[in-house]
């Protein structure tokens, strides 16, 4: 454990490889979170992302199944990435989307990836693969991050980042008016469905770090916190990536300090900055209104 009063102990300890995978890990989550959770929070996509989160289970199950019958580069974060897309390619296509009710399709989703997830598990002889207990897959396992995962999840962020960047005025018009969208031009079902399978990237990068269950605090708290003192995309956008940066890095350092899993650790402290923002947001408001009031009667008399 680190001792919080030697700083030159603290350095040496961050030097440490699975120490630095970490920190690279979180910072690589935070920066996802910054751009996707806000485009979630904004379109009141929550119970979406957590219906293509839990699928990601099931994904994650099924390649360790592969690699138990044999195909042994058949990585975890494949398996994430090809079921959460699959999900999200699922949710927004046009027939589906106009003949079922979208909460009813999340549930399907969300239920079926649990418990394929659940089967794929106890169909595998773990004397052939490394075993990882379904625990750390719900609530995440950052000290299992190795190289490969890291250039996976930077390879995602940068798609992330490259088609919001291309197509940011159109997300922005989709964001908060889809009809004036639509009028402006913007391919707004094609549009949905991309930003379905930018989520499901983003949900795969998470689930290393938080697990399939804690993905959606992760997701959405750093943009909730934002989104009480801005509704301008980009600048939540900003704050968010700050925020969730901050919050990341400050637990992962807390986790080692004090022997905690890091995912539940970096959600608390999300949690608690969200109260204290609320708290402190509507403080501020109630002090404006008294001093507005005031100078009001001072001028009336």
């Amino acid at each position: 454990m680190i001792d919080g009063h030697n700083m030159l102990e603290f350095i040496d300890y961050l030097q440490l490889p699975f120490v630095q995978r970490m920190i690279i890990a979180g910072l690589l989550s935070a920066l996802a979170c910054g751009v996707i959770g806000t485009i979630v929070v904004v379109r009141r996509n929550v119970f979406i992302a957590g219906g293509i989160s839990h699928t990601a289970f099931g994904g994650i199950g099924m390649a360790y199944y592969l690699q138990d019958m044999g195909y042994a580069w058949f990585d975890p974060m494949l398996g994430a990435v090809l079921v959460t897309t699959g999900a999200a390619l699922l949710l927004g296509f046009e027939p589906v989307r106009k003949r079922f009710r979208e909460d009813s399709t999340i549930g399907v989703l969300w239920v079926i990836g649990m418990a394929a997830g659940i089967l794929f598990h106890n169909m595998v002889n773990w004397n052939n693969v490394t075993y990882v207990s379904p625990e750390s897959i719900l609530f995440g396992d950052i000290l299992l991050i190795n190289a490969l995962h890291l250039r996976i999840m930077a390879a995602l962020l940068l798609l992330i980042y490259s088609f919001t960047l291309f197509f940011f005025k159109d997300i922005e018009a989709a964001c908060f008016d889809e009809e004036f969208a639509r009028i402006s031009g913007v391919r707004v079902s094609l549009l949905n469905t991309a930003l379905l399978v930018l989520i499901a990237l983003t949900v795969t990068i998470l689930v290393k770090v938080a697990g399939v269950v804690l993905v959606l605090a992760m997701l959405t708290i750093p943009a909730a916190i934002t989104n009480l003192f801005t509704k301008r995309l980009s600048t939540m956008m900003i704050g968010a990536t700050v925020t969730g940066i901050a919050s990341t890095l400050l637990g992962i350092i807390l986790s080692i300090e004090l022997d905690l899993p890091p995912g539940a650790v970096i959600v608390i402290l999300m949690g608690v900055l969200f109260l204290l923002s609320l708290s402190g947001r509507s403080v501020y408001y109630r002090m404006r209104t008294m001093l507005q009031g005031n100078s009001s009667a001072a001028a009336k008399e």
